[in-house]
């Protein structure tokens, strides 16, 4: 019973000590801001043109291999949502694996490997990272689309419209499209049902030929892994990896609008208003003011902790959320202010 009592009482009084210390009324001080060291990227570039960045870091026995192509392809027009299906059919299956195999194997090693319409990703433990690059390998150089797997994704295709067709931020999403880039720009299209349906396995097939060539693409690797490791394994999956000719589509120039113009549409039984301002701008990646508007995003509307959204919740106390985002792009960019009311 003392010991229950000797301990309430210290407590007590190391609280009380600890009030006396603490003023609420002033903001604590920043603690120092953490340091990130990352060393400098070295490279080298394959025979077939693959250019590889390698940046090492060995705090973890992981490694991640990031390929990019770095492609202009034509617009979809009525067959918008065909380049999506080319990234999800790269990991179904190749010539040597079916797609059970190939996502078995990726299982069995605890990796990851995404495909896309202009590259793949994949990441794994180093002690499997040979595994990981046979399987990525296989799947960029020995693709075999199946008409089984493209039916399969078509199917998930329109279900997911009909889910969101009458979804506001979808619909605000494709009207915001056209609206900044136009119809006629590839950045302007928008998938339909009717566009989904007319896309077939040789227009998959045709894409991912022209496309997916070693000349055009750029390899990041990044993890617990050396210069001299990286080539000897690049060189020995990718290195068969055929060149070709790839060609670049020219787009329209998008033409920012001379005034503020109003687009509505309306939907039925909503609770709510959504609301986008939207705008086309000129930040090509790796301008100097690409960190300086990231930053200033981050003050503006990056987070629920941006003016945007403080001034309607705290201020206002509002139960409403309101973001902003500016994205850096080589054709065109575009800044978004988004509102639900």
């Amino acid at each position: 019973m003392k010991k229950i009592i000797f301990s309430i009482c210290a407590l007590s009084l190391m609280t009380s000590v600890y009030a006396q210390k603490l003023d609420r009324s002033i903001k604590p001080k920043a603690g120092p801001a953490p340091e990130i060291n990352l060393s400098d990227a070295k490279s080298f570039t394959l025979d077939n043109g693959l250019k590889v960045f390698v940046v090492e870091n060995h705090k973890l026995p992981v490694v991640t291999y990031s390929i990019d192509l770095d492609i202009r392809p034509e617009l979809q027009g009525d067959k918008a949502g065909m380049a999506d299906f080319v990234g999800q059919l790269l990991t179904s299956g190749t010539k040597n694996r079916t797609k059970d195999q190939f996502d078995n194997e990726t299982d069995q090693i605890g990796a990851t490997i995404r495909g896309g319409s202009e590259g793949m990703y994949g990441q794994s433990l180093v002690k499997h990272q040979e595994k990981l690059l046979d399987l990525m390998s296989d799947a960029l150089i020995n693709a075999n689309f199946q008409s089984s797997e493209l039916e399969k994704l078509r199917k998930q295709a329109i279900s997911g419209l009909a889910t969101s067709e009458n979804e506001p931020d979808a619909m605000l999403g494709n009207i915001s499209k056209v609206i900044n880039f136009g119809k006629n720009h590839p950045y302007g299209e928008v998938e339909t049902e009717k566009t989904i349906s007319n896309v077939t396995l040789a227009d998959c097939n045709h894409y991912y030929n022209t496309y997916f060539r070693p000349n055009v693409a750029y390899m990041a690797v990044v993890g617990d892994i050396t210069l001299a490791q990286a080539k000897e394994l690049v060189t020995k999956y990718f290195g068969k990896w055929q060149s070709a000719t790839v060609p670049k589509a020219k787009y329209p120039a998008v033409t920012p609008p001379s005034k503020t113009t109003v687009s509505y549409s309306a939907r039925a039984g909503a609770v709510q208003s959504v609301i986008g301002i939207t705008y086309p701008i000129q930040l090509p990646i790796g301008d100097p003011d690409v960190i300086k508007v990231r930053v200033m995003n981050e003050i503006i509307g990056g987070s629920s902790q941006g003016r945007l959204f403080l001034n309607l919740r705290e201020s206002k106390a509002w139960t409403y959320g309101s973001y902003s985002s500016f994205s850096d792009d080589d054709i065109i960019g575009k800044a978004n202010f988004y509102a639900k009311a």
